[in-house]
């Protein structure tokens, strides 16, 4: 994401199980954060390898692991790719009200 570093890089511990955010985050780890949980847990119930993961999705091979590790930001094709072969949603609504404030946050932004 424009410049920043990879999601796991803005954290301490074990990605992504056992993670605290550095409060200088960027919002897009918190994002990151919650989408490799998701989807780790997702590949545990089905019993499905990240790599068969990858496969049904039609991505590469090491995609979701690289997702799972906190290596990448997956851009919206990516979600919708797996969300569509795992039939799961990967992203809760209104995740941005988890938030930590940022001071980039305005209120006169409108919606979109």
């Amino acid at each position: 994401m424009r410049g920043d570093k990879a999601p796991h890089a803005y954290t301490d511990g074990e990605w992504p199980a056992e993670v605290s955010v550095h409060a200088d985050a960027p919002p897009g780890v918190h994002y990151a954060l919650v989408l490799a949980r998701a989807l780790d847990d997702a590949l545990t119930r089905r019993g499905l390898s990240q790599r068969s993961a990858s496969t049904r999705a039609g991505l590469n091979a090491t995609a979701v692991g690289r997702i799972i590790r906190g290596l990448v930001y997956p851009d919206l094709s990516t979600i919708a790719r797996l969300e569509t072969a795992l039939q799961t949603d990967l992203l809760p609504r209104h995740l941005f009200r988890t938030l930590p404030a940022s001071d980039a946050t305005t209120e006169n932004t409108p919606d979109t």
